[in-house]
């Protein structure tokens, strides 16, 4: 059983803005927090690193304290109670290559987000690489902070998200790991697994449909056009639904009552619409955000190779055709070169699902997953 006292020592992997937030609110509660980033990408912890206080302002606010701030993975997470993966869903596999070799005993994996599958890709790499398991592995749909980084050492968090799907696997895990958490993420809302859990991320839904609709107008604003406050028309409200819809069915195929994605939005606290154009058009936290300045971007790269790909492979296998988002996933790689369904990295074949019997897959994801 996983015990029921919250995490005291948290490492949180990923400097971006979103782990930022998750470092200073968890440092703020009086978490241990330590906030790692790849050496590579130094720069976003480099005044951390000499001096590990965040400025968080916000509805989180305070001058939080961590113990420290680093580019060495060992050292984030040695001794860690907790370890919040908050990396984009394309570092999935990186990083779950290199816990692998070095997890502190009885640490929880939380995959913050898990980007559609990522607990399942995570469980995989691990059983690949071998090394010692986590205690649990759980992921959300959707970051727990809404948050932009302020200068070198400052975080706004504008949204603490409500309504954020969450599941351990196993599912077992879930009751227990969901009594440690909630103090400090209380967001977090149970869900029956991680393939629920892996649905309720709407992203995939939402920025390919936007991102391939205004591609003319993204690369010619080369970054001052407004994603969503003019990116999304009724018409192109009308393509999200479409492929929302076909989320929905492969929810019902697989016995879950999922939200729509505006119903989700409203309930996050990101919109105050249920329809598919109001929610995202005006939507009172989206309205500033820019879009990006090409189609590189893991608007396409992680929300259809990690996202769509994963929505059409899971049809196949629940026989529900899935013909709207199977079209955006074509219109994506011939916009970007790649061909996102040969690709496949997290095909329900590469997330363990193909071939698996209802029975077989409810033991799966609510059993002992890992044997």
């Amino acid at each position: 059983m996983v015990p029921a006292e919250q995490p005291h020592t948290i490492a949180v992997l990923g400097a971006g803005n979103g782990g930022k937030a998750v470092a200073a609110d968890v440092a703020l509660q009086g978490a241990a927090a330590r906030l790692f980033e790849w050496p590579e990408y130094a720069a976003n912890i480099e005044a951390l690193i000499a001096s590990p206080v965040i400025e968080a302002e916000g509805v989180v606010a305070g001058t939080a304290e961590l113990q420290c701030a680093t580019t060495d993975l060992a050292e984030a997470i040695e001794g860690a109670d907790l370890i919040i993966a908050c990396v984009q869903g394309l570092a999935h596999e990186r990083l779950a290559w290199e816990l692998a070799s070095a997890l502190p005993a009885g640490a929880t994996v939380l995959l913050n987000p898990g980007s559609t599958g990522g607990a399942l890709e995570f469980r995989r790499v691990f059983a690949e690489r071998g090394g010692r398991q986590p205690a649990a592995l759980a992921e959300t749909g959707t970051l727990t902070h809404c948050a932009r980084a302020v200068g070198e050492r400052g975080v706004r968090v504008t949204l603490r998200v409500g309504h954020v799907a969450f599941a351990a696997l196993p599912a077992t895990h879930t009751d227990g790991l969901l009594a440690r958490l909630q103090r400090r993420l209380p967001g977090l809302r149970r869900r029956a697994d991680v393939l629920e859990v892996a649905l309720c991320n709407g992203n995939p839904a939402i920025h390919p449909a936007i991102m391939l609709a205004n591609l003319g107008a993204i690369e010619r604003a080369a970054g001052a056009h407004r994603f969503y406050a003019e990116g999304v028309t009724p018409g192109v409200g009308r393509i999200v639904e479409a492929v929302d819809r076909e989320r929905l069915a492969i929810g019902v195929a697989l016995g879950y009552e999922l939200m729509t994605e505006p119903e989700m939005c409203v309930a996050q606290g990101y919109g105050t619409s249920t329809d598919y154009y109001e929610c995202y058009a005006r939507s009172p936290v989206f309205g500033d955000l820019l879009s990006p300045t090409s189609a590189d971007h893991r608007y396409l790269h992680e929300d259809v190779g990690l996202g769509l790909v994963t929505y059409v492979s899971l049809g196949e296998m629940l026989g529900v055709e899935c013909p709207r988002t199977r079209g955006l996933v074509e219109l994506a790689s011939a916009v970007t070169g790649i061909d996102y369904l040969r690709e496949g990295r997290r095909s329900a074949a590469r997330l363990g699902l193909a071939g698996l019997s209802t029975e077989e897959r409810h033991r799966f994801l609510q059993g002992d997953a890992a044997g």
